[in-house]
Parts: structure tokens; C-alpha cells; sequence
């Protein structure tokens, strides 16, 4: 009773209270009973009581804002309906030319206004212009042109943003102010491209025609030829016609084409031209002969040429063109016998000459020939050449032996000389012939074989044959000598003599005196020759470090480029060389290469040190250039004419056509227009040669005109529309041309207009969407028709079929008539959704013609029903933990509107507490609620949630319903453990029920879901006793503990409940046992055994020992110390243990040969109280090293060194014992085992060393020649891995008889001097050889770089053999750091060269690093 009992509104026109029921609650909803009108009042202010039952009555008031949202029920409005503006034509792209403003009266979207053109626009306006959706302002978009359109009309829309929206139309129309935007346009109407170069002058080259789309004087055009060039324009009797005629002669070997630039510029301000370029092309005339660069033409040759190869080639020019160009070559043949243009043949295309035959340079030096060049003209025309060949000498003979020559040719001879003969006495010459020139035939002698190199030289250039020294007793009496003899070609060529060398002398007996002195001798000789050999090594030792040092300079000093350019200064202070250098056309070549002889002969096909040097020289060897120049005649002309002409094309009235016809669009092919020979005067019977005809503006050949009687006559049909569209006047313009002489007449045709074309529209059909709400009275644009017919021939009026609720109204913007749907009855979407209406568009011709067009009215639906649930509360049960995402139910709304309106969106009230809207979701599409929370019982047994239905009209409209979900309990609460007393650590010593810990446990749930079953984990020594209240349980020890074997463990508690199903919970300690000290340290073996190698260092560790404890912390902390005895000689007072780690390290090193092993006790104590211990033997056993060098024991001399003596006698025979060495070592095993060896001995063959034994034995017999006493070095060593050794020397003597030498004896001990002496000998030759191949080496590799240099130079190496040019002298020499070069003609061989001359001298980078005084040879080739 004192709950709410009623709710009052305060009094008002437009709203009243309604309740409703739901459940135990009073809901209040707000009535509309009238009509709100948003113009006459946005907001309307309400206030709500809430009044309960209570005596005296409460209350509370709720102030309600109602606020009016606007309908579309205005559409935009325009100013006025026709807008009118001028621009210019060209006006800028994106230039704003017009802002269109259109008023809404209503608000939000529904007052926002969009423009756009209509969908009946022209092409040409989307094309040109653009307009902003939002601002409304016109831009220009393509490019506006007064020629192609003069007129724009653009139908506006203006529609706002509602659903569906509302439209106003208007129409801008937009005229254009013609510019001068058209410059003047040239058209060649008649071009001969070539021009003979033999014209006359005042020839006529082309036609021309001017043009200008303007009209009044900017269609006035003055037209001039601006380069200079021998053509000039003269002016036809007609406007605008010219012809282009040559004022000059023409020549086309100065000129052979022309690009003829003509301007036309018009009158307009500001004045505009166009250019126009002719390419005249002058065609050739043979007026011009053959010519050779150089006469005569000089070639060099090499011999031995191929048979039918090219050898050189010859070639002329013509100045002419093609044919009159085309030159053929043809040699001029004498006809005699022996000629030797017989053996020569010539390439009539190319010049290449080839010889028949192999020229020998020995039988023919040079030759000359004339070669006749002629051109493809007519007639033709030739001139010739001398052709002067020079042959080149090859390397093609081999040097002829000529002495000694024997009795069968062969090159072999015999000479007698007596013994006596001294040292540098002549023996013989041999005379050799090379039949070659120059290096080529350059001989050089050299001794291949000879039996005694110490008697005999031979001179490298003569030939000659001469002793080295007097002959001895010893000496051969027979010598032979092998002489080589070759030329210094590239690729020498050689011959090969023998000469047999015999001595006369006595037979005499010589005494054993005479051995020893020709003993003594022949070593002094041979010393002789050793000291020499040693002089020559180092002399050849010093070039080749010399060559090294200038090789490694020269590498340094490398010029990084290749400048050449004359000498400045005149101050040298180089090194003169010489080159020679020739051409080979625009080249210049200079050969590297040693100093020549004065017969030396180039070859050109020598490659090698080549260097391309540029020319420069510009001399023509007497060509002459021949110009031939054409006089010009100067035109004068009269400013006076041309001025006035100029002025009246500029400000004269515009010409009309000369002839003028009409005729009616669509006519027959073949009609005749008219008679142009009769309306323009011309003979008939001479039209044929005159050639009339319609050279442009023919329009696609519409028009023709015959050519022999003069009659214009239709070609092709004449659609005037497709000509002129919707312009007034339609006219075709033509251009007549009548030949000999040139006659231009114009004729325009002029089209007139036909009913040819019904109205059409450019859609099929026009769908219009109008609102159901929409008032009587709306206007909606449709679209209009097109008539290509002009006049009354176009569209004149509209018809619309009849209906119940549309009528038509026509409105006239300018010319065109644009139809209107006008709306007088207003639509119902229930009733009728489409209305079809046919518009009908009808010209004024006769007969008339008409088109349709479908008009389709759409109805559009209006947001006038709310939506409405199926029920006003709903109720639901919902078990309480229910997963996220159940649905919980699914409320359903149904809207009879359609599209938007009729979508339902479904959202929770807004008075829903926070929680609830946490717990709960609302699919607003599908109207489904889902759990989003967790749904607990205990928190909330029942929700009521207040549903909201809107649709998506604007303004929406929305209903309400109730959703009451009751919660049903489910048993979901877990019991809860509490330890609430714990020890963590339990001694394991403890006794049986000692208690660890209280436990205790809740349920939140009652009833059988309260009721908690608690256990324990099994096989723990732990067990729960419970306490006398409920749910309360002590933890105690239920066996004795050990940490040693089990020190953790981890017990868990499980609490159940009684509930369906049974939840349960878990809980887990951790229990450390606590450690006590009981357990002995324990070693791993007892006793133990160590082994330790001898010599160890004091001090250092040798071993360790370890005891483990079970127990823990101190209880494990082990402590070790050694147990001694205290005797003087114990062992342990030399050991120490490191009472933490056990680490016993020896305090002296242990030797093997004096202690073998030892053993001692260490004793573990760990750190418990009371503490506990064991001990441990310890067992070591001492290993050997090799550290005992071999002792020698036999033999030993009396100062105690391993040195003996034994006197053996001479006759011992072989395998006799000479002696035992004899040693011992102290180590054991391998590094005690002994081996024996020989290391020196003085005869190896005499005596052999036992391996193992030591004994020395004879090997074989003594012989009188061995040595009384020898020396044997023995080397003993042990086997260790770092074995040791000794050694011990044995000095053997042989004792035997003293005897007196003889002479052979003496003759033997000359013979071994000499053997020795040979042998160093022997070596210094070897070694000589050596230096002196690593010098020539050098020397290779210096002149290879010389050839190589880097191309980074401008120079590079001769490519082609087959040379052309002229040989040249040059002399090189050095000023500073640079290499100069003077290049000159053919020097003599006395020539001088005066440094103060600078003509044709380069400067070259300096490659060389030699002393100023050296002289280098070069040669010149290209």
C-alpha cells in the first residue's frame, strides 16, 4: 500500500500518461494524442509525479524534455530558375565560374544540400565543366572553345541528404566571348619533294594555302619564307594562295637539301603564327669526277706474299650521288710480255688489289702501275692514279757457308797446325753469306761443339779462328769445332760448319819430373781459369742486381698518362736514340727496338715495341681543294605593295565564296548541284588538260565534279546532322584547283534541313522515387527528348497517358521545353508501390514523328509504424554458472514498414543498473540476451531486464518489454582448506605423533553441499586426527623419519563435499625433515692406489683423496689430515694434505732409482657434534722417467772423456772385431734400452757398428791406399720418448811399412789435385750459368714491360700488317724527367741533330732510368 500507487503528468495539448502492469510494478508510458509541429516548437517540458499509497502521501517528480526531431518536408529552393553568365573561351582549367545557392528549411541532413547536374545533360557539359557536391560551385573542367560550342546549358539539381531525398532544379546557361585562339594553319596543297640541282631559277616547287578559323581581322593572315634560302613565295590572284618558286641556281654538292620554314601570322591582338617546313630534296646531276686523296700512291710490301691474297687497296670519291657516285676501278695493262701488271688484279667494286704471284725482294725491289677510277654516270666520267710498290725484305734465306767447304758441298774442312803455335794465333776463318739485307743478312758465329774450350775462341763477327793458348804435351792431337752461324732476322735462320783441328808435333818420352811439373801446370791453369770464372760471376751478379734495381725504378716511376706535346725547351740534357717511324694512313707508328747496322732492312710485319703516335701533320702533298661557288642575285622588292596588301587583309571586310549552291539533306547519290565551268567561265573542252578537280574541304568526298563537262554532283549520301548537328546554317566549303595556270576557286554548298529524324530520348526508361508522404503539388524534372532537326522540325510539345494521380507541365528555358511530373494526388505505399506512365515527345514536322519513353513511379515507404513485441514481459529460469554466451531467450519485434524502417534494433532500457548490464548482453540485430558475467545464486536469485525495439527510420520509433530470468541454485562452490599452524621442518629424529600442523575446512554451500569428507595422501609417515569441533583437523607424525632417505615430502590434502555433483579441493604442504650427524664419512676404496711418475716438482699437488658424508651442512663438511709416525725417516714428514679439498701435494721430488713406493693413512673427520671419522691407506707407487742420459763405459781416456785409440794391424780381413763400445743407463725398460750408431766416419766402406751390440768390424780388407788412420764418431742413445744420447770417439790406426813413392805414384797425386780443382771448377760453372740465366731472365722481363707498357696511354700496338704509310726518321733523347721525340723526313747517316729545333716534336713519358750516357735504339712502325 505504500508503494507507488499512481504517476499525473502536468496538463498539456500534445501528450498524455498511460500505465501499464507488469509483475508487482506500475510501468508509466508517455501518449502522443496530437500532432507535433517542429516549426511552431522544438521542445515541449513536461513534469512526472510518482505518488505512493501511503497516508499522508509521498511523491516525486521527474522532469521530461520532450524534443521535436525534423521530417523532411522541404525541399530545396533556388533563387530563380534561369542563371545567365559569359565567360571567355580558354578560360582556365578549374576556374570557379559560378557558386549555385539553394535554400532547405529544414535541419540535420535534411537541410544539407548536394548539387549535381542532371542525368539529361549533354556529353559536352560533364566533359567541360564540374560542379562541388557540397559548395555548389561551377568549375571548368575541359577546355572551353568558341568554335566548337558558343553555348552551354547545364540543368542543376539540388537535392538534400534525407531518406528519400528532395529536389530543386534550375538551368545555367553560359555563353562564350570568342578570343583570338586559333593561330592560322598552312596547307601544302601540291609538293614535288625533289628538285633537279640543274633548275632554272623561277621553277614552281609546291602550292601553298593559308587558313585562320578566326574570322573578321583575326582570320587576316600575312604570310613570309623567314630563312634564307634561294626559294621565294609569290602571292596568286586569290587569297591566301601561294606558290613556291626557286629564285637562285642550285647546287647539291655545296647544298643537296633544304628545309624551307614559312610563317603565317594572323591580325588578332595579340597576333598568333604558325610555321610551316618544306624539305626540298636536290636531286644529283654527274658533274663531278673520280678523285684520288693522294697521287701517286706509294705501298710497301713484304716478300713472300700469298698467291691471290689482298695485298693493298686503292680508293677515290665522288661527290655525287648513287649511280653518278657507283665507282669502279680497273688497272691499265701495257701488254707486254713481262709486264708485271699481268701478275696484279683488281677489285672493280672496292679497289682491293691482289697479286697473282710471290714477290722476292732479292729479284724485284719495286714496281708501278696506273689504276683508272670511273664513275656509274651518264656519260661517264674517270680520272687515274700512279701506284708506286715497294717490296719489303723478308728473313727468307739462310746464311751459305762458303769456307771450308769439302770436296761433296758439305760444310766441313780439315786443318794442320803445328804445336808450337802461341796463344792468339790465327788458325782459320770461316766465311759465310747471307743473301737477305740488313739484320736479316747481319751474321753471327758461335762455337756449338768443340773438344777443348780452353784452346780455342772463335771472334762472333769475323769468323776467325784463333788459339786461346800455346799447346801442351797433354793436349789432343785431333780437335773438332762445330761452328754455328745465323743471321738476327725475327726468326733467324742458321747453318752449321765443322772444322777438324789437327796438331804436328814429336813423339817424347816424359820422366816422372816432367809428370810433376805438367802436374803443377795444369793446376795453375786451372786456377787460372777458376779466378776468371769467379770475376765473370761477379760481374754478371752486379748486372743483374743493376737490371733488378732499374726494373724496380722503373715500376715506380710509370707515367700515369700519355701527353704528347711539343718541345719547349730547347736544354736538354738527355740521352740521344734512335727510331724509325712511319704512316699507315692518319697514324703515326714508332718500332722499339736495338741499335741497327746501316744495312738494316724494316719489316713491317714485326709487331713488337710498336706505339700509335697521332699525327701532325697537315700537309696534302700537293691536293688541292676545289670550291666552287654560285653567284646569288639579289631580288630587290617594293615595300610599298606588299604593305598595303598586308593592311587590307588586316582591316578588310571577310570575301564570300565565289560560287554558292543549295540542296535538301538526304538527296540521291549522283544529284547534280551545279555547273561550276559555266558559273565560273571555264572553257569546257579544255577542262580535261586543265585538270579540275577538288583538291580539299571535300568532306569525305560528299561532292564530285566531273572533269570533263564541269558539273558538281553528290557522291555520297548528305546527312546535314551528321555535318552541322543543330547549327542554323549548314555549309560545305571547296576548294577547286584548275591547272595551266594555276586557277583556286571556292564553292560552298549549303544543306538544308529535312524531317529526317524522329524525337528520341537518350534513356530506355526513367525510374522516380517519391516519398508516400510527399504533399500534392511536388514537381519532379523528367528527362527530355532530342530532335537532330532544326526549326519546326524539332520537338514542339509533350503528352503524358492519363492517371489518377500525375499531370505534366511543360516549362521553356530559352529554346528547349523541358517536362515536369507534377504530384496532385497524394501516394499510398500500401495500396500501390509502382505506377507506370508513358511521356511522349512530338516534333512540329509533317507528317509529324514522336518518341516514348517508360516513366516508372516508385513509391517510397514512410517510417508511420512502430514495432511491436510479441509479448510486454517475459519470463525465463536460468541456472546460475550457465557458460558465457548461453542465450538466455530471444525476444522478437515486428515492424510493418519496409527497408529501414521496418529493421528492428533491440537495446536494453536505460534505468538498468550497471551490474545487471555486465552480466547480460542484448544481440542488437537478432534480439537474443546472452550471459556475459558469471551468474551467481548467492549474489542475485532473479534479474528483470527492460527490452527496447527501435527501428531505423528517421526519426525511429521504438516500444518496450519486460524480461524477468530467475536464477535456479546449483551446488558450485568449492570447500576451502586452511592451514592455520604449520612447521615447515621436522628433526628426523622425531618422535611418533608429533604434531606439524592445524588444518581447517569451509564449505560456502549448506546442506548436503556443505557437508566436507577430508583424506590424506597414502604412504607419508603423516596422518590427520580431528579435532573436536567440526571440520578441524591436527597433522602428526605417524613413523619415525630419515633424511637420508627421504628428506622432503610434499603431502596433500583433499577436502569433498556431499553435494551432486561432489566438488573437491586440494591442498599441499611441504615438510623439510632436519638433518642430524648420523653418518661417517666414507671413502670410495680402502685401501688406495696411486701411481706418480719420478722427478716430480715440490710443492705442486701429486694426487688427492675424497670421503663422502650423507649428512648434510656441517654434519658433511669433511676434514682430511695425514696420520705420521714421527720417525726420522718417515715418509709422510714429506707429504701435506689440504685438510679441505684432500689435496696431498710432496714437499721433495720422488726419484725412481732410489724409491720404489711408499704408503701412508689419511684420516676424514666430518664437522657434526660429536663429530665422526674413518680413515684410508693410501698406497703409491713410483713410476720411472727417462732422466738418465747413457754413460759411455768403454772407451774412456785417462781424463775421463769417451775417447780411445786402437792400433789394429793393415792385413785384418773383413768381419775382424776392431772394438766394443760399451754403456749403460740407469732407467729401465725402453728409456734403459741402448741402441748404437755410426754418426761420422772418415771411409765408410772400411768398418761397420753392431745396431745393438756396439761391436765395430771391418767391413773388408785394407788396401795401400787407404789411410793409416781413421775416426769414427758412435752415437748411443736410450729409447725413450725424449730419448738421451752420448757419444764416444774411436780413433783407428793401421800400422804398416814406410816406403819411397815412384813416379806413378806422383802422377796420382797430380791426378787428385786436378780432380778437386775440376770440381770447384765444376761448381763455379754451374753457379755462373745460374746468375747469368736469371740476368738474361731480367733482362727479357725489362724489355717485355718496355712492350707492354699500359694502355692507359693514347698510344696502342699496330693491329694490321698490311701498311700504307711512309717511312720517317726520328731521334729520341731526354731533358729531366721527360723523353722527347723529333720527328723529321729520312735523315742520312750523318745527319745532325740541333736541339734548338722544336718543329714536330713530341713529348713522350720517360720509360727509362739508365745513366744519361746510354744510347737506345728504337724503331718506328705503324
Amino acid at each position: 500500500m505504500n508503494s507507488i500507487h499512481a504517476y499525473t503528468l502536468t496538463a498539456n495539448e500534445h501528450f498524455e500518461i498511460d500505465l501499464r502492469q507488469s509483475d508487482e510494478d506500475k510501468i508509466p508510458f508517455l501518449v502522443l494524442k496530437k500532432s507535433l509541429d517542429r516549426e511552431q516548437k522544438e521542445k515541449h517540458w513536461l513534469l512526472v509525479t510518482a505518488v505512493d499509497g501511503g497516508k499522508p502521501p509521498r511523491s516525486g517528480s521527474l522532469n521530461v524534455s520532450i524534443i521535436v526531431l525534423d521530417s523532411n518536408d522541404n525541399r530545396p529552393i533556388f533563387s530563380q530558375e534561369i542563371y545567365q553568365i559569359t565567360i571567355a573561351e580558354n578560360v582556365q582549367i578549374g576556374t570557379s565560374i559560378f557558386k549555385m545557392n539553394a535554400t532547405d528549411p529544414d535541419e540535420g541532413t535534411n537541410g544539407e544540400i548536394d548539387y549535381s547536374f542532371e542525368k539529361t545533360s549533354k556529353k559536352n557539359v560533364y566533359s567541360n565543366f564540374e560542379i562541388d557536391k557540397s559548395s555548389g560551385i561551377i568549375k571548368v573542367k575541359g577546355i572551353i572553345d568558341y568554335e566548337n560550342t558558343d553555348i552551354y546549358k547545364l540543368d542543376i539539381e539540388a537535392s538534400d541528404k534525407a531518406i528519400p531525398p528532395l529536389t530543386g532544379e534550375c538551368r545555367v546557361i553560359i555563353k562564350i566571348r570568342d578570343i583570338n585562339d586559333n593561330p592560322p594553319t598552312i596547307e601544302v596543297t601540291s609538293l614535288s619533294n625533289k628538285v633537279p640541282e640543274d633548275s632554272k631559277p623561277g621553277t614552281v616547287i609546291s602550292l601553298i594555302s593559308v587558313k585562320d578559323e578566326d574570322s573578321g581581322v583575326n582570320g587576316k593572315i600575312i604570310s613570309t619564307i623567314i630563312n634564307d634560302v634561294p626559294f621565294e613565295l609569290k602571292p596568286s590572284y586569290k587569297e591566301n594562295i601561294y606558290s613556291v618558286v626557286t629564285k637562285e641556281y642550285l647546287d647539291r654538292e655545296e647544298v643537296s637539301h633544304y628545309e624551307i620554314t614559312i610563317q603565317a601570322t594572323d591580325c588578332g591582338e595579340p597576333p598568333l603564327s604558325t610555321f610551316k617546313t618544306l624539305s626540298i630534296q636536290i636531286s644529283d646531276v654527274n658533274d663531278n669526277s673520280p678523285h684520288f686523296e693522294k697521287n701517286p700512291l706509294e705501298f710497301y710490301l713484304i716478300e713472300n706474299n700469298v698467291a691471290g691474297n689482298s695485298i693493298f687497296s686503292v680508293s677515290a670519291t665522288d661527290k655525287d650521288l648513287n649511280d653518278n657516285a657507283a665507282i669502279s676501278y680497273h688497272i691499265v695493262r701495257e701488254g707486254r710480255h713481262n709486264d708485271i701488271m699481268s701478275f696484279l688484279n683488281i677489285n672493280s667494286e672496292n679497289g682491293q688489289i691482289s697479286a697473282l704471284k710471290s714477290f722476292d725482294f732479292e729479284m724485284l725491289k719495286s714496281f708501278q702501275f696506273q689504276v683508272v677510277a670511273t664513275d656509274g654516270g651518264s656519260p661517264p666520267l674517270s680520272s687515274n692514279v700512279t701506284v708506286k710498290v715497294f717490296i719489303l725484305d723478308q728473313n727468307d734465306n739462310a746464311p751459305v757457308i762458303l769456307y771450308p767447304v769439302s770436296s761433296n758441298g758439305s760444310a766441313e774442312g780439315v786443318e794442320e797446325i803445328p804445336r808450337n803455335m802461341k796463344a792468339g794465333d790465327l788458325v782459320t776463318k770461316v766465311r759465310a753469306y747471307d743473301a737477305d739485307i740488313g739484320y736479316n743478312g747481319w751474321l753471327l758465329f758461335s762455337l756449338q761443339q768443340v773438344t777443348a774450350h780452353s784452346l780455342f775462341t772463335l771472334d762472333r763477327y769475323t769468323g776467325q779462328i784463333r788459339t786461346l793458348r800455346s799447346f801442351t804435351e797433354t793436349d789432343e792431337a785431333e780437335h773438332g769445332l762445330l761452328i754455328l752461324v745465323k743471321d738476327n732476322g725475327n726468326v733467324s735462320l742458321s747453318a752449321t760448319a765443322t772444322v777438324t783441328v789437327k796438331l804436328v808435333e814429336p813423339k817424347e818420352a816424359f820422366a816422372a819430373s816432367d809428370v810433376k811439373r805438367a802436374a803443377a801446370k795444369v793446376e795453375e791453369e786451372d786456377h787460372n781459369v777458376t779466378f776468371y770464372l769467379i770475376i765473370t760471376l761477379g760481374s754478371v751478379s752486379l748486372l743483374f742486381v743493376i737490371s733488378i734495381i732499374v726494373l724496380i725504378a722503373m715500376q715506380c716511376s710509370k707515367s700515369t698518362e700519355y701527353t704528347s706535346k711539343y718541345l719547349q725547351d730547347a736544354n736538354y740534357d738527355g740521352t740521344l736514340c734512335h727510331s724509325i717511324q712511319y704512316r699507315s694512313g692518319d697514324k703515326r707508328y714508332m718500332l722499339v727496338g736495338p741499335r741497327m747496322s746501316i744495312g738494316s732492312t724494316i719489316v713491317p710485319g714485326s709487331h713488337a715495341n710498336t706505339l700509335v703516335l697521332p699525327d701532325r701533320r697537315h700537309t696534302s702533298s700537293g691536293e688541292e681543294r676545289r670550291i666552287r661557288r654560285t653567284g646569288r642575285r639579289l631580288i630587290k622588292m617594293s615595300w610599298t605593295r606588299p604593305l598595303l596588301f598586308s593592311l587590307l587583309l588586316c582591316y578588310g571586310e571577310l570575301i564570300a565564296a565565289q560560287l554558292k549552291y543549295s540542296i535538301l539533306e538526304e538527296v540521291k547519290v549522283g544529284s547534280i548541284v551545279g555547273n561550276i565551268a559555266k558559273d565560273l567561265g571555264l572553257d569546257v573542252s579544255s577542262l580535261t588538260s586543265r585538270r579540275l578537280r577538288i583538291v580539299s574541304g571535300a568532306q569525305d568526298a560528299l561532292f564530285e565534279v566531273n572533269p570533263d563537262n564541269g558539273l558538281l554532283f553528290v557522291h555520297k549520301r548528305v546527312d546535314r546532322e551528321l555535318l552541322c548537328d543543330r547549327n542554323t546554317v549548314c555549309a560545305v566549303d571547296l576548294k577547286m584547283v584548275v591547272e595551266n595556270p594555276l586557277e583556286i576557286h571556292y564553292v560552298s554548298v549549303e544543306v538544308a534541313d529535312a524531317n529526317d529524324h524522329a524525337p528520341s530520348f537518350t534513356e530506355k526508361g526513367k525510374i522516380i522515387e517519391i516519398a508516400e508522404n510527399t504533399l500534392s503539388g511536388a514537381r519532379f524534372q523528367l528527362p527530355g527528348a532530342r530532335d537532330p532537326d532544326i526549326g519546326i522540325n524539332s520537338i514542339q510539345r509533350y503528352k503524358l497517358n492519363p492517371n489518377d494521380h500525375f499531370q505534366l507541365e511543360i516549362r521553356d528555358r530559352g529554346e528547349d521545353k523541358i517536362p515536369f511530373l507534377v504530384l496532385q494526388r497524394q501516394l499510398d505505399r500500401e495500396q500501390k508501390i509502382n505506377h507506370s506512365l508513358v511521356l511522349s515527345a512530338i516534333d512540329g514536322g509533317s507528317p509529324s514523328k514522336s518518341g516514348t519513353i517508360n516513366v516508372t513511379i516508385t513509391v517510397l515507404d514512410n517510417n508511420d509504424n512502430r514495432p511491436i513485441f510479441s509479448k510486454e514481459v517475459y519470463s525465463v529460469v536460468l541456472q546460475e554458472n550457465a557458460a558465457l554466451g548461453t542465450t538466455v531467450i530471444k525476444v522478437q519485434a515486428t515492424d510493418l514498414d519496409e527497408g529501414t524502417n521496418g529493421e528492428v534494433e533491440y537495446e536494453f532500457g536505460g534505468d538498468m543498473n550497471a551490474e545487471v548490464m555486465r552480466l547480460f548482453s542484448l544481440d542488437k540485430q537478432l534480439g537474443e540476451i546472452r550471459v556475459e558475467g558469471q551468474i551467481d545464486f548467492e549474489t542475485f536469485d532473479v534479474f528483470k531486464l527492460d527490452v527496447q525495439a527501435s527501428d531505423k527510420g528517421q526519426p525511429p520509433m521504438t516500444t518496450d518489454c519486460r524480461v524477468i530470468v530467475k536464477i535456479q541454485d546449483v551446488n558450485d562452490n568449492k570447500p576451502e582448506i586452511e592451514v592455520t599452524s604449520i612447521t615447515s621442518t621436522v628433526p628426523e629424529d622425531a618422535k611418533r605423533g608429533t604434531v606439524i600442523a592445524l588444518v581447517s575446512i569451509t564449505d560456502v554451500d549448506s546442506g548436503p553441499n556443505g557437508k566436507v569428507i577430508c583424506s590424506l595422501t597414502e604412504n607419508v609417515p603423516f596422518e590427520l586426527k580431528p579435532s573436536f569441533k567440526e571440520n578441524m583437523y591436527s597433522l602428526v607424525t605417524k613413523d619415525a623419519l630419515d633424511r637420508e632417505t627421504i628428506s622432503m615430502y610434499d603431502i596433500s590434502i583433499t577436502a569433498t563435499d556431499s553435494g551432486e555433483p561432489p566438488l573437491s579441493a586440494g591442498k599441499t604442504i611441504s615438510i623439510q625433515v632436519k638433518d642430524v650427524n648420523d653418518n661417517i664419512p666414507e671413502f670410495s676404496h680402502n685401501p688406495l692406489e696411486l701411481y706418480l711418475i719420478e722427478n716430480n716438482k715440490p710443492g705442486a699437488s701429486v694426487f688427492s683423496v675424497k670421503a663422502f658424508d650423507k649428512d648434510m651442512d656441517n654434519n658433511a663438511a669433511v676434514s682430511y689430515y695425514i696420520v705420521r709416525q714421527g720417525g726420522h725417516a718417515d715418509i709422510t714428514s714429506f707429504l701435506n694434505v689440504n685438510s679441505e679439498n684432500g689435496q696431498i701435494s710432496a714437499l721433495k721430488s720422488f726419484d725412481f732409482e732410489t724409491l720404489k713406493s711408499f704408503q701412508f693413512q689419511v684420516v676424514a673427520t666430518d664437522g657434526g657434534s660429536p663429530p665422526l671419522s674413518s680413515n684410508v691407506t693410501v698406497k703409491v707407487f713410483i713410476l720411472d722417467q727417462n732422466d738418465n742420459a747413457p754413460v759411455i763405459l768403454y772407451p774412456v781416456s785417462s781424463n775421463g772423456s769417451a775417447e780411445g785409440v786402437e792400433e789394429i794391424p793393415r792385413n785384418m780381413k773383413a768381419g775382424d772385431l776392431v772394438t766394443k763400445v760399451r754403456a749403460y743407463d740407469a732407467d729401465i725398460g725402453y728409456n734403459g734400452w741402448l741402441l748404437f750408431s755410426l754418426q761420422q766416419v772418415t771411409a765408410h766402406s772400411l768398418f761397420t757398428l753392431d745396431r745393438y751390440t756396439g761391436q765395430i768390424r771391418t767391413l773388408r780388407s785394407f788396401t795401400e791406399t787407404d789411410e793409416a788412420e781413421h775416426g769414427l764418431l758412435i752415437l748411443v742413445k736410450d729409447n725413450g720418448n725424449v730419448s738421451l744420447s752420448a757419444t764416444a770417439t774411436v780413433t783407428v790406426k793401421l800400422v804398416e811399412p814406410k816406403e819411397a813413392f815412384a813416379a806413378s805414384d806422383v802422377k796420382r797425386a797430380a791426378a787428385k789435385v786436378e780432380e778437386e780443382d775440376h770440381n770447384v771448377t765444376f761448381y763455379l760453372i754451374i753457379t755462373l750459368g745460374s746468375v747469368s740465366l736469371l740476368f738474361v731472365i731480367s733482362i727479357i722481363v725489362l724489355i717485355a714491360m718496355q712492350c707492354s707498357k699500359s694502355t692507359e696511354y693514347t698510344s696502342k700496338y699496330l693491329q694490321d700488317a698490311n701498311y700504307d704509310g711512309t717511312l720517317c726518321h726520328s731521334i729520341q733523347y731526354r731533358s729531366g724527367d721527360k723523353r722527347y721525340m723529333l720527328v723529321g723526313p729520312r735523315m742520312s747517316i750523318g745527319s745532325t741533330i740541333v736541339p734548338g729545333s722544336h718543329a714536330n716534336t713530341l713529348v713522350l713519358p720517360d720509360r727509362r732510368h739508365t745513366s744519361s750516357g746510354e744510347v737506345r735504339n728504337t724503331f718506328c712502325v705503324t
